[in-house]
């Protein structure tokens, strides 16, 4: 059915983007064929951007003030009546719910939608921890440089180092990257246990997947 759905994402100086988090909307959009626009919203801009679209605040930074992060849509298919979310799963659980899938293509087959939800948690916080390590400074280079003195200052402010020092290096580095491999070895495995398929729930594509795919795109990046 034609839809009118707006996808708010971040851009990138490598024409494409590279957020682990918005790819999943992306993915999810895409896979149910949705007729959706993207709007481009630069990091310093997302809370000036969400707050008078009524988009909800994702998180408290750690001064107690809301915090806002993408992915976020608009979809206007309804005029009267438009639906307005943050946050990566609840949109893919509306996505699912207003616009189902075919049975058999669910992205959260009947009675895994905990098994999902926590498998996406697994992706954010396991792979997502070696961001700082490895990846900080590709993160950096990808943004647009007028975002680049923003995002170092934000960066230094959190690690209280330079940026340049906040990868490890050296041995650690060495250690972090074996640490990633062992950990994507496991993911490996898992999936290899299945009869067939080769999507986590075997031959049925899921929400799973795509949160693994969009890690798996940023670290491809570095």
């Amino acid at each position: 059915m034609p839809t009118d759905i707006l996808l708010f994402d971040i851009p990138t100086a490598v024409s494409r983007p590279n957020s682990p988090n918005t790819w999943r909307v992306r993915l999810a959009l895409n896979y149910k064929r949705l007729n959706y626009r993207t709007q481009w919203v630069h990091v310093s801009a997302i809370e000036a951007t969400c707050k008078p679209l009524g988009i909800l605040p994702t998180g408290v930074k750690p001064n107690g003030q809301p915090l806002y992060t993408l992915p976020a849509i608009i979809d206007r298919t309804d005029a009267s009546n438009p639906v307005i979310l943050s946050n990566s799963i609840p949109i893919i659980e509306y996505l699912e719910s207003a616009y189902p899938s075919a049975p058999g293509a669910e992205l959260f087959p009947g009675g895994t939608k905990a098994f999902q939800i926590l498998v996406v948690q697994f992706v954010a916080i396991k792979l997502l921890t070696f961001v700082s390590k490895l990846g900080m400074g590709a993160m950096y280079r990808s943004k647009p440089a007028s975002e680049q003195p923003s995002l170092r200052a934000k960066i230094e402010a959190r690690f209280g180092k330079p940026l340049e020092e906040v990868e490890a290096k050296g041995a650690e580095r060495e250690a972090a990257w074996k640490e990633l491999e062992q950990t994507m070895k496991f993911v490996q495995d898992a999936f290899e246990r299945n009869d067939s398929g080769v999507f986590l729930m075997g031959r049925q594509v899921s929400c799973a997947d795509f949160a693994l795919f969009g890690s798996l795109f940023f670290f491809k990046e570095i």
